[in-house]
């Protein structure tokens, strides 16, 4: 790898904090879906039981007028993701890349069922808004947009953590399978040089060496930086920019702002800057929709 004496590069990930299981996580303005056989749905219910919408899944109910409450489950009994196997564990999961799959359910209108085949319902990573379509066997199709209204969440639920130490639940069980594997502080299960938080906050693999946000090649072409790190499809990035590497280092926007990962599993991206000028990167990967 070639880099120029005077340009370096650093790779952080942005701390994030895990909230609480709390209220309903959508828009008290943009709330409702419609269905032409069931009309209008409520996505926030009413407020304290309303639609939870997660990390990795999803909680609590919305309301209908003419079917009233419709559950998204109540919580996977592997503490990450429904089966859809069981009578105790159903419900509808979120893959971390905005698609949501699996069933939610309400006593007066039977099973609706989340699918990426044909309705693709999926929340964007970007603002938040929900799009594409649910099923009910009983009611048909129920939109998450049209032209009158979308139903949008202003964050996505982290989970709970209950052992304190930094990492929510669901993504220690979805990584480690319990808690007690994962630590916070510098403990570094996979000895990658990346503490668990670290992993965390990348949501890369902390118990697999190898899956870890990196800097796989820096270097300089006339007055461009180039660089190229990995990258996660649950994640956005930020890269940023200081005179110094100091600890108490002035860190700037580069000018990229929040930069959407590419499709493989790393992305690249250029920044003109001047010969003469001493110049340090970091790039910090930034969880979507976070509190």
């Amino acid at each position: 790898m070639t880099v120029h004496q005077r340009f370096t590069a650093i790779i952080l990930g942005l701390l994030l904090s895990a909230s609480a299981q709390a209220a309903t996580t959508i828009n008290p303005t943009n709330n409702d879906a419609y269905g032409a056989n069931i009309g209008w749905i409520n996505f926030q219910g009413d407020i304290t039981n309303g639609a939870v919408i997660g990390q990795s899944f999803c909680t609590g109910y919305v309301w209908s007028a003419n079917c009233g409450w419709i559950s998204l489950g109540n919580g996977p009994t592997n503490g990450w993701q429904y089966s859809n196997l069981a009578a105790n564990d159903w419900g509808v999961n979120h893959d971390g890349a905005g698609n949501l799959s699996g069933y939610a359910y309400g006593a007066n209108i039977g099973w609706i069922n989340f699918e990426q085949t044909y309705g693709q319902p999926r929340v964007s990573l970007l603002n938040g808004k929900m799009n594409g379509y649910m099923w009910g066997a009983n009611v048909g199709w129920i939109g998450l947009s049209n032209s009158q209204a979308y139903v949008q969440i202003d964050r996505l639920e982290a989970g709970p953590d209950t052992d304190g130490d930094g990492i929510p639940d669901p993504w220690e069980y979805r990584m480690a399978g319990n808690l007690t594997t994962l630590h916070g502080g510098s403990h570094d299960e996979d000895v990658d040089g990346v503490p668990d938080t670290g992993e965390y906050h990348a949501d890369t693999h902390p118990t697999q060496a190898v899956s870890r946000l990196d800097l796989v090649d820096a270097r300089r072409t006339a007055n461009t930086n180039r660089l190229t790190w990995t990258v996660e499809p649950t994640r956005f990035y930020r890269l940023e920019q200081s005179p110094t590497a100091t600890n108490n280092a002035p860190w700037t926007d580069s000018g990229l702002g929040q930069l959407t990962p590419d499709a493989s599993p790393t992305m690249t991206r250029e920044l003109v800057d001047p010969a003469s000028t001493a110049r340090f990167y970091r790039v910090k990967a930034v969880a979507p929709l976070a509190p």
